[in-house]
């Protein structure tokens, strides 16, 4: 009599069975994300968590050529390539031999309505940044730092936004140990958006236009009364102001470059790699810091690990030398700073 044949282990069957099931969700998300974009909670809350998602399907690709279950691969493979598009660049750079030198230094931070004092702090005394661009600034919190870290004599305060009920709204600002020549208010932003200036900065004979940003705060899964107090609205609404925001701070990038500055455009943008506000700022010719030159994720939000990157440095007239994130000190973000060079 012919050998019976052996049937495949339970465990590599559900396995299989598993692994099959999330390539095919993985891949409908993609769609979803692809097809609406930020413009529907669902897809802005599935490009904000990508990172995450995604990353078994870079485990899954040899999982199934190991066992040589073609179904399986078949299934995983679109959100692999989609995770080695998102990973890919980080693990290519620490190939690439780093260039030390560096010609000016910038850090962005979201201090969380100053609850990251110690995050401030931390960066101030050992950062090392020649401007730095804050965002969540509470006007008490002004005075408190007017006498501290002098080698940052000029300062500059954007109006305050009050949100979410709060006593007290909050800003951005700019601090520079390089004199601030002029200050703008950024125009033609959205109705829901907070308010921005250009910061012209003058580094030794050179003009960089400093934007500090602060995209429109979701409300995620919120209750309709929370929702109405946030000027942005609902977190559908606040996806489609951000998306606007977005391509006004991408022309007047543009547009500034154009000119003859250099341009820093960094801080919260509250979207990740796969929402659509990035795509369309690096669509205006800016050059994402991290993207160039990061090693690692960067995921900025929340607690360590963090569960997406939103806080993010981008330039244009500037060459990305390194990047890394420092303490947050209680704030929810994680302060970002960037080395950058002069083109040669």
């Amino acid at each position: 009599m012919p050998p019976t044949p052996s049937r495949r282990p339970w465990w590599r069957r559900t396995l299989r069975t598993l692994a099959v099931a999330y390539g095919v969700l993985a891949t409908l998300a993609l769609l979803v994300v692809l097809a609406l974009s930020d413009g529907h909670v669902v897809s802005y809350v599935l490009g904000l968590f990508a990172t995450w998602w995604l990353a078994p399907a870079l485990v899954l690709v040899p999982f199934a050529a190991a066992f040589r279950s073609w179904r399986t691969l078949a299934a995983v493979v679109v959100p692999a390539l989609a995770a080695g598009t998102l990973f890919g660049p980080y693990a290519l750079h620490r190939l690439d031999p780093r260039d030390p030198g560096s010609d000016l230094r910038v850090a962005t931070f979201n201090t969380t309505n100053w609850r990251g004092a110690a995050g401030v702090t931390e960066l101030m005394r050992h950062g090392g940044a020649d401007v730095v661009l804050l965002q969540e600034v509470v006007p008490s919190q002004q005075a408190r730092y007017r006498e501290q870290w002098p080698e940052y004599a000029y300062r500059s305060y954007t109006g305050t936004t009050a949100t979410g009920g709060r006593n007290e709204g909050d800003g951005n600002a700019v601090w520079s140990k390089y004199p601030i020549v002029s200050v703008e208010p950024v125009t033609g932003l959205p109705t829901g958006a907070r308010p921005a200036d250009v910061v012209t900065v003058d580094a030794d004979g050179r003009r960089i236009a400093v934007i500090s940003v602060h995209l429109a705060s979701p409300c995620l899964f919120c209750s309709p009364a929370k929702a109405a107090l946030n000027p942005a609205g609902d977190t559908a609404d606040a996806a489609r102001v951000r998306v606007a925001e977005a391509r006004r701070y991408g022309d007047l990038a543009e547009s500034l470059h154009a000119a003859g500055n250099a341009v820093v455009l960094a801080g919260d943008l509250n979207s990740a790699e796969f929402n659509e506000p990035l795509r369309v700022l690096r669509s205006h010719g800016l050059t994402d810091v991290h993207r160039a030159v990061g090693t690692q994720p960067g995921l900025t939000r929340g607690a360590s690990p963090g569960f997406a990157r939103v806080d993010v440095v981008l330039v244009a007239g500037l060459e990305p030398v390194d990047d890394h994130e420092r303490d947050p000190g209680g704030s929810t973000h994680s302060p970002v700073v960037a080395d950058l060079a002069w083109p040669s």
